[in-house]
């Protein structure tokens, strides 16, 4: 039986979710940064039963797809997990978690399509949420090392862009000159918890979230946001006082500037307010939109309802004069955006909902018994689950389009969906470059 903090040699045979696997001494092994085929010295960090983790030592024999990471970061930070592999090795390790979810967590045998790839692998993110640690007048802002809660300074993720690399440099310097005090995780004291920037189209919204009420003079860094990005910015301040790991809590002001970022995409006219959920990767969110509306068969639609619809960008894409469109969202923000979103595009046919999908799909589908029903669902992390799969397969949903971000909730979900439902289609897409997160867009048809 392997031994912690013994050296081992291992041979990566397979990928897992964020790690390779392999088998030494009758122990499956999990160990991360390495490629399938490659030989490396590893430390076991941990042994439990016939499992054990570990982390390399050294790599005694190279894949011709590992290269040199392009962030000096790497390994220390916990934000990218893929960034020693090629990039097209990056999309057949993410085609392979969700072939492998389907498989083995779904019992599910059936064709997975290649990952697409980002119009981008580096600069991609329109938004980072970033923790600020430190000292006063020794403040760092960055990302947490992978499985702690320490914060690696940096100056830019590279997963951001030139505007973040602004954004962090104009915060920091900033916070140090005002001797502003950081955020202590261990006794909940200190002023600033963390900084959120999107940026859309040229327009950056900044908010800073507080541990509480401060009297901040926030002229300076209003100066600096200006050098950097003249007029085309909006400052907020987000007040989160509780003791856990949310990012935001539940008041955010309008400090100056923008009060909003506007936009077209995907020929949906729209307005971001600072926390409205938006997708990360603007070229692959249009892209799944698009072939969400491919994939979905309209012809005899009657009713088509969007759940989890965010701010509605798909729903005002997918709506038509030919069938009713209900949105079902339960953040009142999102759908307060939603409704200002519907009557900016003139999108009569759109009803938006708040509420809970457990609640109103049910409620809906009731309301339109008999009718020929179209569904689109781009859930949480957490999926679906048993109550609102049982709501779609009793109401005998015509078809649906299935967004996920997670192939584990989603093999799941499709494992009980395919008693009533045929799989036609699975396609993953690299929403996250660099990551080990993928997202995956499924098709089902009723049999």
């Amino acid at each position: 039986m392997l031994q912690q903090n013994k050296k081992i040699t291992y041979t990566a045979q397979h990928y897992s979710n964020a790690e390779t696997v392999g088998v030494v001494q009758d122990t499956t092994v999990f160990v991360p940064n390495m490629i399938v085929g490659e030989v490396a010295t590893v430390r076991v960090d941990y042994v439990k039963r016939s499992v054990a983790f570990g982390t390399v030592e050294k790599v005694l024999k190279c894949s011709t797809k590992r290269v040199k990471p392009p962030c000096k970061h790497f390994g220390k930070c916990g934000g990218c997990a893929l960034m020693h592999m090629s990039y097209d090795e990056q999309l057949v390790f993410k085609t392979t978690k969700v072939r492998n979810n389907l498989a083995k967590i779904g019992k599910l045998n059936c064709e997975v399509l290649p990952c697409v790839a980002s119009p981008k692998v580096l600069g991609y993110r329109n938004k980072l949420s970033l923790p600020v640690c430190g000292s006063k007048g020794k403040v760092r802002i960055g990302m947490y090392q992978r499985n702690s809660h320490y914060v690696v300074d940096m100056d830019n993720c590279m997963l951001g862009a030139d505007w973040s690399n602004a954004v962090v440099r104009v915060c920091r310097q900033f916070f140090n000159d005002s001797n502003l005090v950081p955020y202590n995780q261990k006794d909940f004291s200190g002023q600033i918890r963390h900084i959120v920037a999107r940026y859309v189209d040229s327009q950056l919204l900044l908010t800073v979230v507080t541990n509480g009420i401060f009297n901040i003079n926030w002229q300076p860094l209003i100066k600096g946001l200006t050098k950097h990005f003249g007029n085309s910015f909006g400052l907020f301040v987000n007040i989160n006082t509780l003791h856990n790991n949310v990012i935001l809590g539940a008041k955010t002001q309008h400090v100056y500037g923008l009060t909003h970022i506007s936009s077209n995409h995907f020929g949906v006219q729209f307005k971001l307010a600072p926390n409205s959920f938006f997708q990360v990767n603007d070229g692959v969110k249009d892209g799944i939109y698009a072939k969400a509306k491919e994939l979905l068969n309209t012809s005899n639609t009657q009713v088509l309802v969007d759940c989890f619809s965010g701010i509605g960008i798909l729903s005002n894409a997918l709506a038509s004069p030919n069938y009713d469109t209900y949105a079902i969202e339960i953040e009142p923000s999102a759908v307060e955006d939603a409704e200002q979103i519907r009557l900016l595009n003139n999108t009569p046919c759109l009803t938006n909902i708040l509420g809970d999908v457990k609640v109103e799909l049910p409620k809906l589908t009731q309301q339109n018994k008999g009718k020929n029903i179209s569904l689109v669902v781009d859930p949480p992390r957490k999926g679906l689950g048993e109550t609102i799969c049982n709501t779609i397969i009793n109401a005998k949903v015509d078809n649906i389009v299935y967004i996920s971000c997670d192939s584990a909730t989603l093999a799941r979900d499709l494992a009980q969906l395919s008693s009533h439902y045929q799989i036609t289609y699975v396609e993953p897409w690299d929403m996250f470059p660099n990551t080990d997160q993928v997202e995956t867009i499924v098709c089902l048809t009723r049999k």
